[in-house]
């Protein structure tokens, strides 16, 4: 068993994207050195060099006169250019281009935050905000007086005099009986009575003014009402009239418009428009002063004020910069250089034929190409390279499924009865690729919750119909691509590795020999494993842990050489064992498998790539 634990705690577990840019990157450099191999450019370097390493060339060499470099045009320029290197605006100038200051001036200068600041500052500053917030404040204070003389009218004695008198019991019961029946009836009692002399009545009469005495008994009785008694005294207090007064003046008028104005959209409309706080302009103006706080905008103003900034300005685009450029293109030119070389050099050889061949070969011993390509030879760069021809190479970068490559069925199937089929126990079935998607340039075996129908196989039973609650998928290149010896390498990606059995295999005509180069399913990490073909019962697996493969890519490789699989995730080795495989090709498979209920589905075994290897003969 191997434990990974420590490895990946340390970070000693190379990123599968590390390794797999660095082996691109190795094959390129390798195609790159095969070119400069056989260019012109390497051809010209090895006869130049031979040249050049002649003892021709070097009694030549003998035979050149002295030139004197003393006042030469290379002295004048020389020394033109020592003049500008010490000038303190240029230095001034140079120390302003390198420093930090000036690059984080010029990222302000594009940034979108300066292009806001110079966007709104003339609004701003132009002072039509202020005019326009006093106009608002005025508007809005405006609008807030109603308010006041609302709340002041609300105070006035008779309005308050008025809504007391208006929500008394009162004016309910003399609302009540002016109009009643019972209020007529009084009156006309009291006017029937009043009307009469009841002093003409005795006792010898009474039988004959029956009804005049009915009548005042009656009126006597609604003297002593309750509510005729409320109603009098609302009355006889001259509230009537002065309710009457009170809601037809003009207080009352301006107190119910201003109370209907308040409670209006109209008046919420008119304190949102004008107040400035709310407005557009305020967030500008607010949003100006921000930035003009900010550190970048702060920053910006005061370096573009400053003395090495006015002083960059003005030595860019000043004749004695293009000068010192000139000068310094000039003198730096390997030409000049060699020109400067030259006269110093009393032997001038640099004047003859021969010095333009030994200065070719410098500048090819400067090239490039040519110094990478002597690195990478010296460093044999490509050993391990050379050592494996690829035999086999899959990136499903197609759309599709290459049909004529991969079967989405079974072997044993597939030569059979042309069908898939699974072990009695399995609780999903291999669709005939339903469950196999490209996408991303990745192809994904999709295991899902879905019914169908299909054959299983039992030593018991045989084969036999059944239905099956989940589908997967699984495929082989046993009719397009077997191999025997070398090295296999695969990229993927598994989800749900503890619950769902993802496998790739080698395997052959028959059930055995077989290797794993992975299988999951049982809990945490994965297993790698070899069943030998003379003894099936023989298994020998190795349990990796240590490692978290759930939605995450990873190479997992198998050396397959005479006497050892040696088993590898992201080029550490997990395990190795030896065989006797005696020669027999076995082909790829791959599937996923469910022999316990799943989490939660869908899941994928997703394949980014897989590469297989012939070791090639010793050099």
């Amino acid at each position: 068993m191997a434990n990974l634990w420590f490895k990946n705690i340390l970070g000693q577990i190379p990123a599968t994207e590390k390794l797999e840019s660095s082996r691109n990157q190795l094959i390129e450099e390798q195609k790159r050195h095969q070119e400069i191999a056989q260019s012109d450019l390497l051809k010209e370097y090895e006869e130049l060099k031979a040249y050049i390493e002649s003892d021709e060339f070097q009694q030549k060499k003998k035979e050149i006169e002295a030139i004197k470099f003393a006042g030469s045009e290379e002295e004048k320029l020389i020394n033109e250019f020592t003049s500008l290197q010490k000038d303190k605006s240029i230095q001034l100038y140079f120390k302003t281009l390198e420093s930090n200051e000036l690059k984080r001036f010029e990222e302000i200068q594009k940034s979108e935050k300066l292009e806001r600041y110079n966007e709104i500052k003339e609004t701003v500053e132009s002072g039509q905000i202020e005019e326009l917030k006093k106009q608002m404040d005025a508007d809005h204070k405006a609008e807030k007086e109603k308010a006041k003389r609302f709340k002041t009218l609300k105070k006035h004695p008779d309005l308050k005099k008025y809504f007391k008198l208006i929500n008394s019991p009162g004016f309910k019961t003399y609302q009540d009986l002016k109009e009643s029946e019972k209020l007529n009836n009084f009156y006309s009692l009291k006017e029937a009575v009043e009307g009469f002399d009841y002093n003409k009545i005795n006792k010898e009469n009474e039988s004959e003014y029956s009804e005049q005495l009915d009548q005042r008994k009656r009126y006597q009785g609604l003297q002593k009402d309750g509510e005729l008694k409320v109603y009098f005294k609302f009355v006889n207090a001259g509230h009537p009239e002065f309710i009457d007064q009170t809601s037809s003046g003009e207080l009352m008028n301006e107190y119910e418009a201003l109370e209907i104005y308040l409670q209006s959209d109209e008046y919420q409309d008119k304190l949102k428009e004008t107040d400035f706080k709310t407005s557009d302009l305020y967030k500008l103006q607010q949003e100006y002063k921000q930035l003009q706080k900010d550190p970048d905008i702060k920053f910006y103003h005061k370096f573009e004020q400053s003395k090495a900034y006015k002083n960059y300005i003005a030595v860019k685009e000043s004749d004695k910069l293009k000068r010192y450029y000139e000068l310094k293109e000039q003198t730096e030119d390997p030409a000049f250089r060699d020109k400067v070389e030259y006269l110093k050099d009393d032997k001038k050889f640099e004047k003859t034929e021969e010095y333009k061949s030994l200065a070719k070969f410098k500048e090819l011993e400067q090239n490039d190409d040519l110094k990478w390509y002597f690195k990478v030879t010296q460093e044999d760069r490509f050993k391990e390279l050379r050592k494996w021809e690829t035999i086999f190479s899959e990136d499903f970068n197609d759309t599709q499924l290459n049909k004529e490559v991969w079967s989405p069925i079974v072997f044993a199937g597939m030569m059979t009865f042309n069908d898939n089929y699974v072990t009695k126990g399995e609780k999903q079935f291999f669709t005939k690729g339903e469950n196999l998607h490209i996408d991303h340039s990745a192809l994904n075996i999709e295991t899902k919750k879905e019914h169908t129908k299909g054959k299983s196989w039992s030593k018991k039973h045989g084969f036999m119909e059944e239905e099956f609650d989940f589908t997967s998928g699984t495929l082989n290149t046993a009719q397009a691509f077997r191999f025997n010896q070398g090295k296999i390498e695969a990229k993927v990606s598994l989800q749900q590795p503890g619950n769902i059995v993802h496998g790739l295999s080698l395997k052959g005509e028959k059930i055995t020999p077989h290797i794993d180069l992975l299988k999951t399913g049982k809990g945490s990490g994965y297993e790698v494993r070899y069943i030998p073909k003379e003894d099936q019962t023989h298994i020998i697996s190795h349990k990796i842990k240590g490692i978290n493969l759930n939605d995450k890519y990873f190479i997992h490789s198998l050396e397959w050489n005479d006497s050892e699989l040696i088993w590898s995730l992201n080029n550490i080795e997990v395990a190795r064992a030896t065989h006797q495989l005696n020669g027999e090709e076995l082909y790829i498979s791959l599937a996923s498998i469910l022999e316990k209920q799943p989490e939660n589905l869908p899941a994928n075994f997703s394949i980014d790539w897989i590469k297989v290897y012939k070791k090639q003969e010793a050099e």
